[in-house]
């Protein structure tokens, strides 16, 4: 099940242009005999297809101990339509004793910074807190969350804020209702609530949601236990010195429902995890987005052409190069420097990550010159193109390239394929023929 294998990350338009493989030689050299007493060219082979679909996962983990990320906020995108995040947790505390004299003096939530930010942080944004109206629950036989997870909660919030983002910045606070904080306060205080079990009974947990019209950015908040929390503060009459005390529940748990609408767009004809969306049938580009569960489908359907040359031959490398789009690129929307490469099968559920001898394989920015728009990432493929041309049955496996933090932000990549790139998107297969 796709679920299952998703937990690694806790842990196309299809080119109508089908080349044979050239021979065109890059460069060539006659090893000397008394090397190995063979000839070698060396071919440089560049024209085999690239083909690049987009395809979207069903859901994706958002509730792992290793991304501890609330992400709030909505925007507006010409490619992605419009992407929102919704922050769902529940909160605890390692003590449940205030003292029996104490008085509420106010409460709030202080939701700490994590740097994380994707698009406009300059225009304002809304938070709506609202109470869920039930726990937070998994499946017995998967204790993740999803980014299509939802819990039922008050339709009308606790709060609403209106804020400008300042995601360098360390927190931000928002007082709540004092009538909402008294509740949960003195039932403390009077042993009504006594343990994690009968907080839940009287709060299930709340959910942190942008407003519906918001068209600036998506922020990220830290989950971390004692650095984000819900805040009492209170006084104790008649003591010496009125010190103003402070009581913490901390979120325990939680999760981002991610998700985008793409009415209109190309993306809406995607209507399940196996339909792959040809880069043809979408002007030339692919889609990646973490969050969202949107990936580029990476394929070279016709690499066993590489045995028409002939001639008993090695592969000694083999290197791809796929262009970003360079007009979805902004400073609002900057390019990932890195990306992490896994296979997923003909159903296009994850298989596994590439991996050499040496490491985990990554895709990296060369050739990055914003003036001529010549950037591209640079993928070295030699173990999945070697797996290509020697499995037997053949299998439809592919390709995608995803950041490290795919299900903890939102960021967005759009490749060009090889038409639209000029065949900047391209397989360089570097082969050694023995004559």
């Amino acid at each position: 099940m796709l679920k299952s294998f998703l937990k690694l990350f806790t842990v196309i338009t299809v080119l109508t242009m089908v080349v044979a493989c050239s021979t065109d030689i890059e460069d060539s050299l006659l090893a000397g005999e008394d090397f190995t007493g063979t000839n070698i060219r060396v071919l440089s082979i560049d024209t085999f297809t690239v083909q690049l679909s987009t395809m979207k996962f069903d859901s994706i983990t958002t509730s792992d101990s290793d991304n501890v990320r609330l992400l709030v906020g909505q925007y507006n995108d010409n490619d992605m339509g419009i992407v929102k995040s919704s922050a769902y947790f529940q909160l605890s505390s390692s003590s449940y004793f205030i003292d029996n004299d104490a008085i509420l003096d106010s409460v709030g939530i202080n939701l700490d910074y994590d740097t994380y930010y994707y698009n406009d942080t300059t225009q304002v944004s809304t938070i709506n807190i609202h109470k869920l109206t039930e726990k937070m629950d998994t499946d017995d036989n998967d204790p993740y969350y999803y980014n299509t997870t939802e819990t039922a909660y008050e339709s009308t919030p606790i709060i609403s804020k209106s804020y400008y983002p300042t995601p360098n910045k360390d927190s931000l606070y928002i007082t709540l209702p004092y009538d909402f904080g008294e509740e949960i306060f003195n039932a403390i205080r009077d042993n009504n609530i006594t343990d994690q079990e009968s907080l839940y009974q009287q709060l299930q947990g709340l959910t942190i949601r942008p407003g519906d019209n918001d068209n600036s950015s998506v922020i990220g908040f830290s989950a971390t236990s004692g650095i984000s929390y819900l805040r009492f503060y209170y006084t104790i009459p008649d003591e010496v010195e009125t010190d103003e005390y402070t009581y913490d529940l901390n979120i325990n748990t939680y999760y981002n429902h991610i998700e985008s609408d793409v009415s209109g767009l190309p993306l809406e004809a995607i209507t399940d995890q196996e339909y792959n969306l040809a880069s043809q049938q979408s002007n030339n580009i692919s889609y990646n987005q973490a969050g969202t569960g949107y990936v580029t489908r990476i394929e070279f359907p016709n690499i066993k052409n590489i045995y028409d040359i002939g001639s008993e031959g090695t592969i000694l490398d083999a290197v791809l190069y796929i262009e970003p789009n360079f007009d979805s690129l902004s400073d609002i929307q900057p390019l990932s420097q890195s990306l992490l490469l896994y296979t997923i099968d003909q159903n296009n559920d994850l298989a596994s990550q590439v991996s050499n001898s040496v490491d985990v394989v990554t895709a990296e920015v060369t050739n990055e010159d914003s003036e001529y728009n010549d950037v591209t990432y640079t993928v070295p493929v030699i173990d999945f193109v070697d797996q290509k041309l020697t499995e037997s049955p053949e299998t439809e496996d592919a390709l995608i390239l995803i950041p490290a933090n795919y299900n903890s932000t939102v960021n967005k990549i759009i490749f060009n394929d090889s038409q639209r790139s000029d065949y900047k998107t391209k397989l360089i297969i570097t082969y050694a023929v023995y004559e």
